[in-house]
């Protein structure tokens, strides 16, 4: 029997999972999206027991499936900005049919019994940002105040109701930014007819993220630089050297990461939670597909061997 890992080579966290899977006695099949656009076989005969992505996969000896779904064919992804720049709609139809058959593996695999991460209905959850905490809330789960708009009179409105806010991204990538002055200019403001902006309120504290599998708690982190910075994203931004340590939580902390895991439909996630210095803390945001090496190789983790674990009968 074996497990299906669709990554990209250059992923720490696939050889860890790898080696964990193997460790159990399974078979890790990698498939390597890198290989396309390429010549590598893909072969899919609807009907078939089998199909070709590089190697011959067997539909019933396939146990479970992980995908980086980051890395699944996105036109963000720097590998494609030549081929876009090229032709964008050519490019962009190429980008669209690998996507759209390694999509469908993972459905298929799915219909045949394998347990699938994240599913494909999920693989997009990043994206969907002001869905999550719309339903985090809903849920009574502690979220920091947020509003998403393109509307200066709103960020106004939002800026005056809250001692210090955060601005960042709707969906994933960019950095989160303190709003100062500067940002509430007309001129700057202005801007906002490019594209809407998420604002939150800033919570102090420091950054915890809590890996949940199958709605159980299996690892905990939090990080420490010498900068200033009040995220640990910016310090990765600029380049700063960043200690990642086991993190130890409370009840109330593990009982929130693991109830928006299953309000979510995630059997696989990482929860980024914001710990205030009285022991009270907010839920950011829900990961589809985090990173774990750091966990496993700086905090003593086993991040990778919990996957694992699901993804062998």
């Amino acid at each position: 029997m074996a497990v299906l890992l669709v990554e990209s080579s250059e992923q720490a966290e696939m050889t860890l999972l790898a080696d964990a899977i193997e460790e159990r006695g399974h078979e890790a099949v990698r498939c390597d999206v890198l290989e396309w656009p390429g010549d590598s076989p893909i072969t899919v005969a609807p009907g078939t027991d089998d199909a070709v992505f590089g190697t011959t996969l067997d539909y019933e000896d396939v146990t479970g499936m992980y995908v980086n779904c980051h890395r699944l064919f996105r036109p963000a992804e720097p590998r494609f900005n030549d081929r876009l720049d090229e032709d964008f709609a050519a490019a962009l139809n190429q980008i669209r049919e690998y996507r759209g058959l390694f999509e469908s593996l993972c459905l298929t695999l799915q219909r045949h019994g394998a347990e699938v991460v994240p599913k494909v209905r999920k693989q997009n959850w990043q994206d969907w940002k002001p869905w999550q905490l719309h339903l985090y809330e809903n849920t009574d789960l502690p979220v920091p105040d947020t509003v998403f708009t393109n509307d200066p009179d709103e960020v106004r409105s939002f800026a005056e109701a809250h001692d210090r806010v955060v601005f960042k991204a709707v969906t994933r990538g960019g950095s989160p930014h303190v709003m100062t002055d500067d940002d509430l200019t007309e001129e700057r403001l202005d801007k906002l007819a490019t594209a809407p902006v998420q604002f939150q309120e800033y919570v102090e504290g420091e950054d915890v993220r809590v890996y949940v599998v199958d709605g159980e708690v299996v690892g905990a982190i939090r990080y420490e630089s010498d900068t200033d910075n009040f995220s640990f994203k910016i310090d990765i931004k600029e380049g700063h050297s960043i200690e990642t340590e086991a993190a130890t939580l409370s009840n109330d902390v593990v009982d929130t990461v693991t109830r928006a895991a299953e309000a979510a439909g995630l059997t696989y996630t990482a929860a980024d939670v914001r710990q205030r210095p009285d022991g009270s803390h907010v839920l950011l945001e829900l990961n589809e597909a985090p990173k774990f090496s750091a966990a496993d190789r700086q905090a003593d983790q086993d991040v990778a061997g919990a996957v694992a674990e699901f993804l062998i009968p």
